[in-house]
């Protein structure tokens, strides 16, 4: 696969939007699978009938249609790229984290943890975070980076995930997810994000990182991945698995994130990390004409996400490091 010009134009002629717009349509796409799938966080598989699933009803704290801190934390994480030109400090990273922690409601457990602890000692934590938080947020890091910069981007996220998640599982699944953020904003999508996502993983295994996560990519894409029976937990991996077996087994955005929330369990995440990936270089005006329930949707403000994405394609967009 080859990457477009890092200048963020259409280089190839495919019609596919520059990389602000594309990125602003992943964010666009992201908070709309967050919201979608909040309504059954915690549910069995096959709870989310689609009829009542596109209605967006509303659940326990949030409103009908808002977004949880899934999404908060992604816009964090790109706020704090820009300012800092690319992953900066993780302690400024967490610092900043712990001061907005009291307005995101329903912050996850590692996530929790590793801001107790920091208001405590004032260090990152050495040990523990082995849940999808990091994966969760990862995002940005991909969007902000040429497809072809894989090891910028995986420093990247592995400096960014240390903030939180210092478990080398959490970090990986990041890193794959990430992965394949950026080569979907290239376009690419379905099947062949799963080849991104192989590739990723062998070289996360050649590096020491972790050496499952090539065994359960190969076995999604040979079909013989199995959904867990309780729904999708906060363990990375099972996460990966369940982005990327929703990725690779449906033809649209919307199928997807149905499949995403019929996995049950922690189905916000699942849905959200499936829109951003899936949004394959679109605008916002096109994720949203493609779902058409994003009217029930309390998305970021329009002119915050288009400064977020024009700010991380200026990332993408520079001449990487030699």
């Amino acid at each position: 696969m080859t990457a477009r010009g890092r200048d963020g134009d259409d280089a190839g002629g495919t019609g596919r939007p520059p990389a602000g717009p594309a990125i602003a349509g992943a964010l666009t796409a992201y908070a709309c699978g967050d919201a979608f799938g909040l309504p059954w966080e915690g549910s069995a598989p096959g709870a989310a009938e689609p009829d009542r699933a596109i209605e967006i009803p509303a659940r326990a704290r949030w409103p009908r249609g808002g977004t949880s801190d899934d999404t908060a934390l992604t816009l964090l994480v790109a706020e704090h790229l820009i300012a800092c030109g690319g992953a900066g400090d993780p302690a400024d990273l967490l610092r900043t984290l712990a001061g907005r922690a009291e307005s995101i409601f329903g912050l996850g457990p590692s996530t929790v943890a590793a801001i107790r602890h920091f208001q405590r000692s004032g260090q990152l934590p050495a040990e523990g975070g082995r849940t999808n938080g990091a994966a969760m947020r990862a995002l940005p890091a991909g969007w902000a980076t040429p497809a072809d910069a894989a090891e910028l981007r995986r420093r990247w996220v592995v400096t960014l995930s240390s903030a939180t998640h210092p478990s080398p599982d959490a970090q990986a699944a990041a890193c794959v997810v990430a992965a394949c953020a950026s080569w979907a904003i290239e376009g690419v999508d379905g099947r062949a994000l799963l080849a991104v996502a192989l590739a990723e993983a062998s070289a996360l295994r050649k590096a020491g990182m972790n050496a499952s996560l090539e065994e359960l990519i190969r076995a999604i894409d040979q079909g013989a991945w199995t959904p867990p029976t309780t729904g999708v937990s906060l363990d990375p991996l099972e996460t990966v698995g369940a982005v990327l077996h929703c990725v690779s087994a449906t033809s649209t955005l919307e199928s997807a994130m149905l499949t995403a929330v019929g996995l049950g369990g922690d189905t916000d995440t699942v849905a959200a990390l499936v829109g951003g990936i899936l949004a394959r270089g679109r605008t916002s005006d096109q994720i949203c004409a493609e779902l058409t329930w994003n009217r029930h949707v309390l998305l970021p403000p329009p002119d915050s996400v288009r400064t977020l994405a024009d700010g991380l394609a200026e990332l993408r967009a520079r001449p990487l490091p030699t």
